[in-house]
């Protein structure tokens, strides 16, 4: 991205904006997974089902962690 921002500010003016909040990079598959959890904890249709499955996946890993420990 970066690269594409300088070549084109080499024809024409480019601008920022600083803003106060998070940035998402939806540009990678693990990128897209973590906006797409942070806005759903932030739905108020969906936060609470999505923190059961967040607790539910946690609770899972770790019991397969605690069964292939001997």
């Amino acid at each position: 991205m970066t690269d594409a921002i300088n070549r084109l500010n080499e024809i024409q003016r480019v601008f920022a904006y600083d803003f106060e909040g998070h940035r998402y990079d939806v540009g990678d598959k693990f990128g897209f997974i973590q906006t797409t959890m942070a806005f759903a904890l932030e739905h108020p249709e969906l936060k609470l089902e999505v923190r059961q499955l967040i607790d539910d996946l946690y609770k899972e890993i770790h019991k397969n962690d605690k069964s292939t420990k001997k």
